[in-house]
């Protein structure tokens, strides 16, 4: 087999192209959160919960967001999905949230999101109320959303669910 010499230089367009970011590495626990959110639909429509003022997140309060929870250690996705739904919505018990997707984002930390979806069937909309620390319900269209009224990074799931399922068609 013959050696290539050290002054051999291949074309431009054979020469690897590096189209991903080189690893980095996420330092400890609170650089990392795994969460889950539910998308709770009606239809052609998604439920959004508006935080209070006294909601533990400050940039959030006053935001609409989907039902989504921090994943604690140990525990599995679909059980806190579950969880979900009965802490922040009365109402909910019956319903069955099935994994949909899962995304992962790195910003300023490392998200790791699992995507869940919850058909209402048969329940009525008016069935489900907030709880504390959500203070109204509503089921808005994903095709047109109160995009500045909406928490950033229930934003970002959402239009990245909405990308994921477009890129599928």
């Amino acid at each position: 087999m013959k050696k290539l010499s050290a002054e051999f230089s291949a074309p431009d367009d054979l020469k690897p192209r590096w189209t991903i970011p080189k690893r980095r590495r996420v330092d400890g626990s609170e650089n990392l959160h795994i969460s889950d959110f539910v998308f709770v639909k009606d239809a052609d429509e998604v439920l959004f919960l508006k935080s209070s003022d006294n909601y533990p997140v400050k940039f959030k309060r006053g935001k609409l967001m989907l039902p989504a929870a921090i994943v604690d250690f140990g525990e599995k996705p679909n059980e806190v999905a579950k969880r979900i739904l009965g802490e922040q919505l009365s109402g909910a018990e019956l319903l069955k949230p099935k994994f949909l997707t899962m995304q992962s984002y790195l910003g300023a930390h490392w998200d790791i999101v699992f995507v869940f979806e919850a058909q209402l069937e048969g329940k009525q909309k008016e069935d489900l109320k907030p709880k504390d620390p959500f203070i109204h319900t509503s089921f808005q269209k994903l095709e047109s959303l109160p995009r500045l009224e909406i928490a950033d990074d229930h934003l970002e799931v959402i239009d990245a669910f909405l990308k994921e399922e477009k890129d599928e068609k």
